[in-house]
């Protein structure tokens, strides 16, 4: 009997690796559904303008305030998103410290403003073949640069 339940438990385990991805239309996403994303995923998602007129997100994690940027549009769909975060610092951030987290950093790069405030990128596809646990991934790699952005900028 227990071979039988024991065979039964791995059958529904392996079963569940047949369970299918979510995917996003092949033309990537919309601005309305990159907010639903955000706020599903427990953020909060404003929906702003850039002086272009292009839609954007407002967001925040561990009181980082971040946007998502929406890119390789067609229409109202885009294939590619960005996620920015930047510190408005009161002393220049050092070229140098920069360098050193490129350098040592995959994924988020950094950069300087014209004042030396630092600023962070990270780039994620969601076309073509984009799915939701594909753009999690993403998001959760970002999110985990989040303390080490906060601790680079001088932030408690």
């Amino acid at each position: 009997m227990r071979a039988l339940l024991l065979a039964a438990s791995v059958a529904a385990l392996v079963g569940l690796g047949d369970a299918q991805a979510v995917e996003f239309h092949k033309d990537g996403m919309t601005a309305k559904e990159v907010q639903s994303w955000l706020t599903d995923s427990g953020y909060k998602a404003e929906m702003a303008k850039d002086t272009g007129g292009d839609s954007y997100l407002k967001s925040a994690s561990d009181g980082v305030s971040f946007d998502v940027h929406l890119y390789d549009c067609k229409k109202d769909r885009c294939a590619s998103m960005q996620f920015i975060a930047g510190f408005d610092l009161d002393e220049k951030l050092e070229l140098a410290k920069v360098n050193t987290w490129n350098e040592g950093k995959r994924y988020v790069d950094c950069f300087l403003d014209d004042e030396g405030d630092p600023w962070f990128t990270y780039d994620a596809n969601v076309s073509p073949g984009g799915s939701r646990e594909a753009l999690d991934d993403d998001f959760a790699v970002w999110l985990s640069f989040v303390p080490d952005m906060k601790e680079l900028a001088g932030w408690k």
